[in-house]
């Protein structure tokens, strides 16, 4: 039997969120984390940042950081993964970039995922297009890895003030 996959959305402050945990993205050619991942990078101290300096997470293609945020969010961990250089991506890489990140979801055996999808990892793509294309695979794979397993995920939109 297959369990259900709720997908909401979600607009409150990234301190509120409540979820086993945050996935957000990093593309390599980004020297310094932005917009909702620099916000969180700002609330860790420089979390993600140092990780860069000290040549441990650049943001390549497929490589993944786990990250406590020690109480200073709901979430319980944060996932940031890396997208590797703009200029290489397209829809198809992020279709695949999509199960590389539910896998590592599933790999952690967290039923309530809050994610950011990377709505600007291709600039001229529409944002609905992204997200459609993302959570088309991400959801996808999920439900494939754990079928008995519920999952609830809360995409937050993309946000103007970052």
């Amino acid at each position: 039997m297959r369990a259900e996959m709720q997908i909401r959305e979600a607009n409150d402050p990234l301190e509120e969120i409540d979820a086993d945990v945050l996935v957000l993205f990093h593309p390599e050619d980004e020297p310094a984390p932005r917009g909702r991942l620099g916000w969180v990078d700002w609330i860790l101290c420089g979390a993600v940042s140092r990780l860069r300096a000290r040549g441990k997470f650049a943001g390549e293609r497929g490589a993944n950081v786990l990250l406590s945020p020690n109480g200073k969010l709901r979430a319980r961990m944060i996932l940031v993964i890396g997208l590797g250089r703009q200029a290489d991506l397209s829809m198809l890489t992020l279709y695949r970039l999509s199960y590389l990140a539910a896998h590592a979801v599933l790999a952690l055996s967290c039923g309530r995922v809050a994610m950011e999808p990377p709505f600007r990892a291709i600039p001229p793509e529409a944002p609905t297009r992204i997200r459609q294309a993302f959570l088309e695979g991400f959801t996808a794979e999920l439900s494939r890895g754990r079928p008995d397993a519920g999952f609830t995920v809360s995409v937050l939109n993309p946000d103007i003030a970052f």
